[in-house]
């Protein structure tokens, strides 16, 4: 009888060892399996995304050849405008700007005759900027703008050349 006890716990000990999961087993497949699979699908999902997604050329580089047609003319100087404080539309005076304006340019002439308008630049850079509520200053794309209107109406009151870009180097407001 002691023989037939012994066989039934071994059975017992053989069946439990079967039915417990081998705790190194499914990490092994999860790494052996899963690991690569992930990475396969990381790579694909990269393939597939860099080639149906395009994404939108910055500002700069659409306006790069426009730089070497200046670079052509020659090099470039910059006309500043400094101290150009106004207070924006809406404001009641109770908020100001103050901004420093680089106009930029690239013919000896154009330097002469922007001296010599440098009452008639300040003033449209005065009416522009405060022509502009607060939310029209504030933005990043709002500010492009804001150089793009400066520059045409800069180069509507010139004779002698034209402004190739516009550039805020002191833009505070309060």
């Amino acid at each position: 009888m002691a023989e037939k006890d012994k066989d039934k716990k071994n059975k017992e000990e053989e069946e439990e060892k079967e039915s417990k999961p081998k705790s190194g087993g499914v990490m092994k497949t999860v790494l052996m399996i899963g690991l690569p699979l992930m990475v396969v699908q990381t790579g694909v999902a990269y393939f597939l995304i860099s080639k149906l997604v395009k994404v939108p050329q910055a500002a700069e580089q659409i306006e790069e050849p426009e730089v070497k047609e200046e670079e052509e003319e020659g090099p470039a100087k910059l006309f500043v405008v400094e101290d150009v404080i106004i207070n924006p539309a809406g404001t009641s005076g109770a908020r100001f700007l103050n901004s420093t304006i680089a106009l930029e340019y690239t013919t000896p002439e154009l330097e002469q005759e922007l001296t010599e308008k440098e009452v008639q630049i300040r003033d449209v850079l005065i009416n522009v900027l405060a022509s502009k509520t607060i939310p029209e200053l504030d933005g990043p794309e709002d500010r492009e703008a804001l150089k793009q209107e400066i520059l045409e109406k800069c180069n509507a009151i010139l004779k002698k050349g034209k402004i190739k870009r516009v550039y805020f180097s002191n833009f505070i407001m309060q």
